[in-house]
């Protein structure tokens, strides 16, 4: 069942763009870009102080609730009158009522922050577990008919109510906390500081997330932007099937270890293993089966899709090699590491996007990857300051899986060579099954002859845990 929840979303957007246009997904897009920021400013990073705390609970579920209502009732106002100049800014009329509808997005997420939060604290990713997997069928209840009807944009607009809407529910179903009307000023100021550092954080990779999608938005129009944003998704999609898993567990996991430095080190060693075994491969086939990938699934209405697909899949290796890095300062009590590093990577980040918008889509998404490359020096550094970890972590850590991944990559490329200069007909669902079967496999034959020990002990924790 945790498969079908994670496959819902790549399903669904892949049926939706068979029926829509990239403009249509730009829109929403435009709308998305703003609706993150309000969704980021109302919580004011105090979801994460309530896990991270350790103050009464219930007390500080009560604080984080009524501030987090609050700021987002007046987030919504001001999307709401801001609409029009977002519009213009993107040149998109048809982004003000989008965005003003989308915009109780904010309201409906802010109801349910604390109850998610409790369960991510206690660990309870099971009942979690069961909300998501209700919550991914329905914007394929609402928006493919609609779509298929003819709505347009507006049935990507139901289709991520109607879904938050349903995650609001179920959360409340489950969570038997329910918040009072007593307010504990003195505890809300204890849990402030941390919370700013994390909005500050949370301000600071929004610009560095939603950036680029401005930038494409601004400069390449909303059709480059609906296949930017597009291909985003379905990378994101990608890893986080494989990743997020691990990444869930990892925030409160090492929050409850820090004040044991080793015990934590441990850890951090054996999770970013994990992580470079998952992401290096998945990567490297992104990179290599990108085309194949959009043709098949997307069509020729997405013409450039391909490329997209092929940069972001590297792009989101490289950047989850320092993945877990983030959550190791926050759960130490260090956001303050995270939110210096976003500002630094700032200073580049915004330039490099206006610059590269100037041109086209192929120079952005080649611009944002070498991006990646230059920060994850500064990851490295921050890690050895905290954990004193060797400054060749990454290469000692991950070596066999970047081997397994770059012979993998070799067998594919002569693959595909070998069906061009044969000039075999076969069907482009037929090659790009072959590819991804011959590297899979490849790939972990090669990871069992180079690191037999990690793989086996691995299968049994994954076991495990499927049994858990």
């Amino acid at each position: 069942m945790e498969i079908t929840s994670r496959t819902a979303s790549p399903i669904i957007t892949v049926i939706l763009a068979r029926l829509l246009t990239p403009a249509d997904f730009g829109v929403i897009a435009t709308g998305m870009i703003i609706i993150s920021f309000g969704q980021m400013v109302w919580d004011a990073g105090l979801s994460k102080a309530l896990i991270q705390t350790r103050e009464a609970p219930e007390e500080t579920a009560n604080v984080v609730f009524w501030i987090n209502l609050a700021l987002g009732l007046a987030v919504y106002l001001i999307i709401f009158i801001m609409a029009p100049w977002v519009s213009i800014f993107f040149h998109s009329q048809g982004a003000t009522p989008v965005l003003r509808v989308l915009g109780l997005l904010v309201v409906i997420a802010s109801l349910s922050s604390v109850q998610q939060a409790l369960f991510v604290r206690d660990l309870d990713f099971r009942r979690l577990f069961w909300v998501k997997l209700f919550a991914a069928f329905v914007p394929g209840i609402f928006s493919i008919p609609m779509a298929y009807s003819g709505y347009g944009v507006w049935a990507l607009v139901a289709g991520t109510l109607a879904a938050q809407t349903l995650n609001l529910v179920l959360l409340w179903h489950f969570s038997p906390w329910r918040p009072n009307f007593q307010y504990n000023n003195l505890l809300a100021r204890k849990i402030f500081p941390f919370g700013v550092w994390v909005l500050a954080e949370s301000i600071g990779g929004w610009l560095l997330v939603w950036g680029d999608n401005i930038a494409v938005g601004r400069f390449l129009g909303v059709r480059d932007l609906g296949i930017y944003q597009t291909g985003w998704a379905m990378v994101t999609v990608i890893f986080g099937m494989a990743l997020n898993p691990l990444l869930s567990v990892l925030y409160p996991a090492f929050s409850r270890l820090q004040h044991d430095l080793p015990a934590m080190k441990e850890h951090f060693y054996k999770a970013n293993r994990i992580v470079m075994a998952l992401a290096i491969p998945i990567g490297t086939g992104l990179l290599l089966v990108g085309p194949e990938i959009s043709k098949v699934l997307f069509g020729e209405r997405w013409q450039g899709l391909g490329f997209v697909l092929s940069m972001l899949g590297i792009t989101f290796c490289f950047s989850w090699l320092v993945g877990i890095n983030t959550e190791l300062y926050r759960a130490i009590g260090r956001p303050d590491l995270n939110t210096k590093l976003i500002f630094v990577s700032i200073l580049y980040y915004i330039p490099a996007y206006y610059l590269a918008a100037k041109y086209n889509l192929t120079i952005f998404v080649c611009t944002r990857f070498f991006l990646v490359l230059i920060t994850i020096p500064l990851h490295i550094f921050l890690c050895r300051k905290v954990l004193k970890v060797s400054v060749f972590y990454l290469w000692n850590d991950g070596k066999n899986f970047i081997l397994s991944s770059l012979f993998m990559g070799v067998i594919i490329v002569s693959v595909k060579w070998g069906i061009n200069v044969v000039g075999l007909d076969l069907p482009p669902l037929a090659i790009l099954t072959a590819l991804l079967a011959i590297g899979a496999g490849v790939y972990s034959a090669m990871l069992m002859l180079l690191d037999y020990s990690f793989v086996v002990h691995t299968t049994q924790l994954i076991r495990r845990a499927a049994v858990g």
